[in-house]
């Protein structure tokens, strides 16, 4: 309806304030009255904003004061004074009173015409309902139920239309046309009169959804805006549905694809028809990829992300700041971690922060996956100890085999194989350690040497020093892949502390 908020925009009451009651301008404006007579309370009509100069009241302003509460129950709009022509000033009480009641008191210019007032007051009022009050308001409902009953914006578009007797386009933030003239896109800007269009918004949840585009030079009447407003709620309500649904549909699918990778009692082939529900082609090995991020990732274009770097058969959610997904198995031979070092990358390209990926045991099936899920985790807590970034579980069968072995064996067999050159190397802050590595490492005490950046006869020195403190002969095979072992099982149980 129209409320004294829009009413105080009208050009003949150009200068007037809100004195007091300023929580009511939004009450309901369908007529006006003019104060004649000091009991105006038999005369006046349910959403009339009274006129006054207050010379019915000159010997007792109060009486202003006590017909506030009368006016409110009767429903009135508010009430507008022209003061000062027959009151030297207004009670005092009655700002307060009216802030109390809510009700609008409003002082309006000394040189306002009552009679231009009216005028417009009920040109508005009539370019609110039209000549045909009943049949705008049906518009209003039709275009409440379209929404409600899942009509679609062209449908609310060509309604509108039908009722401005103008053109209308409803267009989305990139200015996609989503009803009303066929054309892809269309030019959108401040509103123009010259160019023929005039724009309102349209919000779901107080974020822009898209907009409402009318055409026609003539700016629309109060009424027609109006109108427009409701379309572009009905709009609105439209596309909050259509979120909501979206937002259902993906939420089902993750609790789907969570069940897959966490267990499920059905059998290869009734998940691959409820994937296929969803879109989701997932038939042949898939492998599982988990990525651990310091920051949650964005879930917008989080699918596309996935699907650029692990192809458009990928699928992926989030849980938390780890992202899942599901991919077809790389055919063999394919680099080892490629894709691991990819999605990584990627995503810490969209805010994700340091990311980790690791991928778990490929899975012939679908019921497979909770495996593949399991070890896909396994790989990435390793990856976590030994500080790589990105890792695959088919290639880490010495880091599981020395993990999964209890704390205290592992330090025993690192004590019993090299623990005098650890304890040396922290005395004498010395390297043999890393000596002994590069040398096992490359095969090459002459290499191992360079890569050290020593002399060869120091190296030479170094090495016999190694052998004179374990006791053990470096040329034995047997006894380098024991030093080697134990090595590589002194860093993993380091990382893992």
């Amino acid at each position: 309806m129209v409320t004294v908020r829009e009413i105080m925009t009208l050009a003949p009451l150009h200068g007037t304030y809100v004195l007091a009651g300023a929580s009511g301008l939004d009450r309901v404006v369908t007529g006006v009255n003019v104060m004649e007579v000091p009991d105006i309370e038999e005369y006046v009509k349910e959403g009339e904003l009274l006129l006054t100069t207050a010379y019915p009241v000159r010997d007792r302003p109060e009486r202003l004061v006590e017909l506030l509460p009368v006016l409110r129950a009767r429903g009135l709009a508010g009430l507008a004074i022209k003061p000062l022509r027959y009151l030297e000033r207004l009670p005092d009480r009655l700002a307060q009173q009216a802030d109390a009641l809510g009700f609008p008191v409003l002082i309006v210019p000394d040189g306002t015409s009552f009679n231009e007032v009216i005028g417009s007051v009920l040109a508005v009022v009539l370019a609110e309902y039209g000549a045909e009050p009943a049949r705008t308001e049906a518009i209003r409902e039709r275009l409440t139920g379209i929404a409600l009953s899942g009509g679609g914006l062209e449908e609310i578009a060509r309604t509108l239309a039908g009722a401005l007797d103008r053109s209308v386009t409803i267009v989305d933030d990139d200015a996609v046309v989503l009803g009303g003239r066929p054309r892809a896109t269309v030019e959108v800007g401040p509103p123009d009169a010259d160019h023929g269009r005039w724009e309102f918004p349209i919000t779901v949840a107080g974020v822009p959804r898209g907009r409402v585009l009318v055409g026609g030079e003539e700016e629309p009447t109060l009424g027609q805006r109006r109108l427009i407003r409701q379309a572009c709620f009905a709009a609105g309500m439209h596309i909050a549905q259509a979120l909501a649904s979206i937002e259902l549909d993906r939420r089902l699918g993750v609790v789907f694809l969570e069940e897959l990778v966490t267990g499920t009692r059905l059998d290869a082939a009734a998940l691959r028809r409820r994937a296929r529900l969803f879109g989701w082609d997932l038939d042949g090995g898939t492998t599982v990829l988990v990525a651990a991020c310091t920051t949650e990732p964005l879930e917008a274009g989080l699918q596309a992300t996935a699907r650029r770097v692990l192809g458009p058969r990928a699928v992926a959610w989030l849980r938390g700041t780890q992202v899942i997904a599901l991919a077809p198995t790389a055919a063999a031979g394919t680099t080892g971690t490629t894709r691991e070092e990819a999605l990584a990358r990627a995503l810490e390209a969209t805010g994700a922060g340091r990311t980790v990926v690791a991928s778990g045991a490929p899975a012939r099936e679908l019921t497979d996956l909770p495996a593949g899920h399991a070890t896909a985790q396994e790989a990435l807590r390793i990856a976590h100890v030994t500080h790589r970034t990105a890792v695959r579980y088919p290639d880490l069968a010495f880091e599981r085999l020395v993990l999964s072995l209890p704390r205290a064996e592992l330090e025993a067999f690192v004590e019993d194989q090299i623990g005098p050159l650890v304890r040396h190397d922290e005395q004498a802050d010395g390297e043999l350690c890393r000596t002994l590595e590069e040398v096992l490492g490359l095969g090459n005490a002459a290499e191992a040497a360079r890569r050290l950046f020593v002399h060869y006869n120091t190296m030479k020195h170094r090495l016999q020093r190694i052998g004179d403190l374990l006791g053990a002969d470096l040329r034995e095979p047997r006894t380098r892949l024991a030093l080697a072992l134990a090595l590589e099982a002194r860093r993993l149980v380091a990382a893992a502390r």
